[in-house]
C-alpha cells in the first residue's frame, strides 16, 4: 500500500473490496482494526471500503499536535486525495463521527453520505457527565471505584466522562489492573495487544497537545445545518452521546436517525449485522448510480 500522511504524519491505511467508495473512520483509543471483522468484512463486497488510523492509533505516527475533529476532517480529504477517492461515502463512529462531520462541512462535495455513530459533536454536547445515562455499565462502575481509589479520580465533578474513562482503563490496565468486568467492547481489556494499546494511549496523553484538542468546539451549527447529503444517525438507546444524535436530528431535517436497542456506545462491535444492514440500505441509492 502506498504511504499517505495526515497534517504531514505518516498514516497506516488499505482498502478492501471493489465499488463505490467508502471510508470507514474509528473513534479514540481503538485503530482501523475496530471495523475488521464485523462491518468492513460485510460490506467489502458491495463498496471499496477504505480503513485508516488515526494519528497517535494503530500504527499511524503520533504528531505532537494535530488531534481536533476539524484538523482531522481535512486530514480525512486530504488522505482521500493521496488514495485516489474523488468522492465517497463516510461513516465514523465515535470520536471519528465527529472527524467525519468535520470533513463533510469542510468538503461537502466530495462526499455522497454521511453516517455518523454513536457521535459526540463538541458543539452541540460540550460536557460529557456520568449521570447523563440513568444506569452505568458494570465496567464503568469497577473502572470508576477502581481509578478513584488508585488515582483520586472525582467521577461525579468529571465534565469530560468518555475521555476520562478511557484514561482510567489505560492507567489501570498499565499499572497491570485486569478488570474483572466485561463490557460488549472493552477497552485495553482484551487479547495480547490490551498492554500496548494501553501504553499507546498514554503516551498520546501525556506527550501531545491531544486532550486538549480533542475538546475544542468544531464547526457552527450553522455550518452543520448546511450539511447537503443525506445523513444517517445510529445511536444506541441511553448512549451518552445520544443528546447530540438528538440535537443533530433537530438541526438536520434530511437525516435518518435509528435507536439502538439493547446495545452501547460501541454497538458497530456487538451488533455489526444491524449496523451492516442499515448502512446497506442507506448507501444502496450510492451503489445504483455508480
Amino acid at each position: 500500500m502506498p504511504s499517505a500522511t495526515i497534517n504531514g504524519a505518516e498514516i497506516a491505511w488499505q482498502q478492501m473490496g471493489e465499488g463505490p467508495d467508502l471510508v470507514l473512520v474509528h473513534g479514540l483509543a481503538t485503530n482501523r482494526a475496530f471495523w475488521y471483522g464485523g462491518v468492513a468484512s460485510g460490506l467489502r463486497d458491495r463498496f471499496r471500503v477504505t480503513l485508516f488510523d488515526l494519528p497517535g492509533h494503530g500504527y499511524s505516527a503520533m504528531p505532537p499536535r494535530g488531534y481536533s475533529a476539524a484538523a482531522l476532517g481535512h486530514g480525512i480529504v486530504e488522505l482521500m486525495d493521496q488514495a485516489g477517492i474523488e468522492r465517497a461515502a463516510l461513516v465514523g463512529h465515535s470520536f471519528g463521527g465527529a472527524c467525519a462531520l468535520e470533513a463533510a462541512v469542510a468538503a461537502p462535495r466530495r462526499f455522497s453520505h454521511l453516517g455518523l455513530l454513536d457521535t459526540r459533536v463538541n458543539r452541540l454536547q460540550p460536557e460529557m457527565r456520568l449521570h447523563d445515562v440513568t444506569e452505568l455499565s458494570a465496567f464503568e462502575r469497577e473502572v470508576a471505584a477502581r481509578s478513584s481509589e488508585a488515582f483520586g479520580y472525582d467521577w461525579e465533578s468529571e465534565t469530560q466522562v468518555g475521555l476520562r474513562f478511557l484514561e482510567a482503563a489505560a492507567r489501570l490496565r498499565a499499572a497491570g489492573t485486569v478488570n474483572d468486568a466485561r463490557d460488549e467492547f472493552t477497552p485495553f481489556g482484551e487479547g495480547r495487544g490490551a498492554q500496548r494499546a494501553a501504553q499507546q494511549w498514554l503516551r498520546l496523553l501525556d506527550g501531545t497537545d491531544a486532550p486538549d484538542e480533542f475538546n475544542l468546539p468544531g464547526a457552527s451549527r450553522e455550518a452543520i445545518a448546511a450539511l447537503p447529503m443525506p445523513v444517517l444517525l445510529m445511536y444506541a438507546q441511553h448512549s451518552r452521546c445520544e443528546i447530540s444524535g438528538r440535537q443533530l436530528a433537530q438541526l438536520l431535517p434530511q437525516a435518518r436517525y435509528v435507536g439502538v436497542a439493547n446495545a452501547g456506545h460501541f454497538f458497530p462491535v456487538s451488533q455489526a449485522r444491524r449496523v451492516i444492514d442499515e448502512l446497506t440500505a442507506f448507501l444502496e441509492p450510492q451503489r445504483a448510480v455508480a
